[in-house]
């Protein structure tokens, strides 16, 4: 299978992984909607892609909301007429022992890396339904298998809540 022409659309990628990954697939032919929090790395991102002749568009995306991931599908459909792909990548992993009791980064985690998965695969499925083709594709963190110190919140929330 190639990925040239195909549309995706990408969370958290302004860094690390996602604008890895959003440079690796414009320099194959992917068309790419980019989505994250930071506009100026989204806008930096953009701008090399396109200096180097690849297509990609961008919007400010919360994947805490609901309605910010829906924005990035109908983005995609607008300027691509379909998509392909949804990479689910946006994440974070605050590191403190639960003995710390930082409840508000607790939330914080589960309603991005949990619910933000939710709301982008609520966003991608309907379209993908109808089109009778798609692909959902989430990261994962190497955390999620491996105990390590101060790690014991993200255990928790990757396995099930098994706490070490």
């Amino acid at each position: 299978m190639t990925i040239k022409n195909k549309v995706v659309v990408i969370t958290g990628a302004s860094s690390g992984i996602g604008a890895a990954t959003a440079k690796l697939l414009a320099n194959r032919g992917a068309k790419l909607v980019l989505g994250a929090r930071r506009e100026g790395k989204l806008v930096k991102l953009v701008d090399e892609i396109r200096n180097a002749g690849g297509q990609a568009v961008y919007a400010i995306t919360d994947v805490t909301k609901a309605e910010d991931s829906q924005h990035l599908v109908d983005l995609a459909k607008s300027e691509f007429g379909r998509f392909d792909v949804i990479f689910l990548n946006a994440g974070l992993m605050p590191s403190s022992n639960l003995s710390e009791l930082k409840v508000e980064e607790w939330n914080q985690m589960v309603d991005v890396n949990l619910k933000g998965v939710l709301n982008g695969i609520a966003a991608a499925l309907p379209a993908f339904i109808k089109q009778k083709s798609g692909q959902v594709i989430a990261t994962s963190s190497v955390a999620g298998l491996k105990a390590y110190p101060a790690g014991e919140l993200f255990m928790a929330q990757r396995n099930g809540l098994y706490v070490i």
